[in-house]
C-alpha cells in the first residue's frame, strides 16, 4: 500500500496550489496547463490502467482517496482528474487493438466520455458511420481521444475516436464547474472501425471485451457503480476542504457590530459540528460502499441489479449531503464569503451544478433503488 499512500499525498500537496489556481481556472473556462501538467506527473491519470500497459492498476479506493485531496483544492479540478482517471480504465475495457492504439505512447490518455446515445450509427464495413452532436464533454479542451454514445442495432454503443476527427463547440458558460471545460463535441460522418466499439450493456455489466485481457478484478467491475461512487469523492472533498476554510475563518472574524469573534457563538460551533459529523458519515458511506464493491469482485461474484443501484444511491446521497453543508457552511460565513476571490461561493456554485448530473439526481435515483429493490422493471436506458 506505500505506493497508493504516496499518490494520496501527492495530492493532498497539491491541493493547496489548486486552491490558489481555482479563480482563474474558473476565468478560462479550462484546466490551466500547469495544472494538467502536475496532474500527468503525479502519476495520477494511470491509477486503473493495467500493468501490463504501463498502468499502476491500483483500486478504486485510492481513486476516491486521491480525488477527495484534489477536490478539496479545487472541485474542477478534481472532477475533471476522477473523469480522466475512470475514463482510462473504461479505455482498458475496449477490445485490445483500440488500447494498443490509444496507449501505444504512454499508459494514459485525455479521454472526455459523453455518455447519452443520442448520436446516429451506420453500419458500414468493419464498423460504423458515425453522425452527431453530444454535450457535457468534461476536459475536452485538453483530449487526444472522445468517447460517445449512440443507438445500436442490440442496444446503445460507445465509440471510441481521435479527438483530431471532433469538432469541439464553446459553449460552457455555467454557472458552476466552470473550470471543466464541458464543452459540447461534434462528429459528422466519421467511420469508426469495429474495434473502437463496445456496448453500454457490457461495460454496464462488467462484462467488455477487454476485461478477458487481464486478470484484475478491476476490469470486470460494472461501469456505473464505479463513475458515480468515484465521482463522488471529489465533491465530497470539496466540501470537506470547504469546512476546513469554515473552521479557520471562525478563528479569526471579528463581528462587526458586536466586536467579538464569532468563534464564540454557540451558532457557530453548532454549524462547525454539524458539518463535521455529516461529512464524516457522508464519508463512511462512501469508503463502505466502494470497498463492498471491490470486495464483491475480488472473489469473483458481481454486483447484482439492486447492488448496482444501490451504489448508485450512495453516491448521490453523498453528493447530495457534500451540497447540503456547503449550503450551510456559505451562510454561516457571512455575506463577505459571497466575494469573487472567496472559495465559499465558488464551492457552491460547484456543487448545486453538479448535483443535476443525471447520474446524482437524487430523486430520479431513490426511485431507481425503490424499484430495484422492489422487483420492479426500470425503464429501459436506466443508469445502472
Amino acid at each position: 500500500m506505500a505506493y497508493e499512500h504516496e499518490l494520496i499525498g501527492r495530492a493532498r500537496d497539491l491541493a493547496p496550489r489548486l486552491a490558489e489556481r481555482a479563480r482563474r481556472a474558473e476565468e478560462l473556462r479550462r484546466l490551466p496547463a500547469e495544472t494538467v501538467e502536475e496532474l500527468t506527473a503525479a502519476g495520477f491519470l494511470e491509477a486503473l490502467v493495467p500493468q501490463a500497459r504501463g498502468g499502476a492498476e491500483l483500486d478504486l479506493a485510492t481513486v476516491s482517496g486521491v480525488t477527495r485531496e484534489l477536490g478539496a483544492g479545487c472541485a474542477s479540478t478534481g472532477w475533471v482528474a476522477v473523469i480522466f482517471m475512470l475514463h482510462n480504465w473504461l479505455v482498458s475495457l475496449f477490445p485490445e487493438e483500440a488500447q494498443d492504439e490509444v496507449f501505444a505512447d504512454r499508459p494514459h490518455a485525455f479521454v472526455p466520455f459523453t455518455l447519452a446515445p443520442v448520436g446516429t450509427a451506420e453500419p458500414a464495413g468493419g464498423g460504423h458511420r458515425l453522425t452527431g452532436r453530444w454535450s457535457w464533454a468534461t476536459g475536452v479542451m485538453h483530449a487526444d481521444w472522445v468517447m460517445v454514445g449512440a443507438p445500436g442495432g442490440d442496444g446503445p454503443l460507445v465509440f471510441l475516436l481521435p479527438a483530431r476527427e471532433v469538432a469541439v463547440h464553446d459553449v460552457w458558460f455555467s454557472s458552476g464547474m466552470r473550470a471543466t471545460g464541458s464543452n459540447d463535441v461534434e462528429v459528422r460522418d466519421r467511420f469508426v472501425p469495429a474495434h473502437r466499439t463496445v456496448s453500454l450493456a457490457d461495460l454496464a455489466s462488467g462484462g467488455a471485451p477487454g476485461g478477458a485481457l487481464y486478470p484484475g478484478a478491476a476490469y470486470r467491475w460494472p461501469m456505473v457503480p464505479v463513475l458515480t461512487l468515484a465521482g463522488a469523492s471529489p465533491l465530497l472533498g470539496a466540501a470537506e476542504g470547504l469546512l476546513e476554510r469554515f473552521r479557520e475563518r471562525l478563528e479569526e472574524r471579528v463581528l462587526v457590530y458586536s466586536g467579538g469573534r464569532q468563534a464564540g457563538l454557540v451558532s457557530a460551533q453548532t454549524r462547525l459540528a454539524r458539518a463535521t459529523a455529516e461529512l464524516a458519515a457522508a464519508r463512511l458511506l462512501l469508503d463502505d460502499a466502494i470497498g463492498d464493491l471491490q470486495r464483491a469482485h475480488a472473489g469473483g461474484g458481481a454486483y447484482t441489479l439492486v447492488e448496482r443501484a444501490k451504489a448508485r444511491l450512495v453516491a448521490s446521497q453523498v453528493v447530495a449531503t457534500a451540497r447540503t453543508v456547503a449550503a450551510d457552511l456559505c451562510v454561516g460565513a457571512g455575506a463577505s464569503a459571497q466575494l469573487a476571490h472567496m472559495p465559499f461561493q465558488r464551492v457552491q456554485r460547484d456543487l448545486y451544478t453538479i448535483s443535476g448530473h443525471v447520474v446524482y439526481d437524487l430523486d430520479e435515483t431513490y426511485a431507481l433503488y425503490g424499484k430495484a429493490a422492489l422487483g420492479i422493471d426500470l425503464e429501459p436506458g436506466a443508469l445502472v
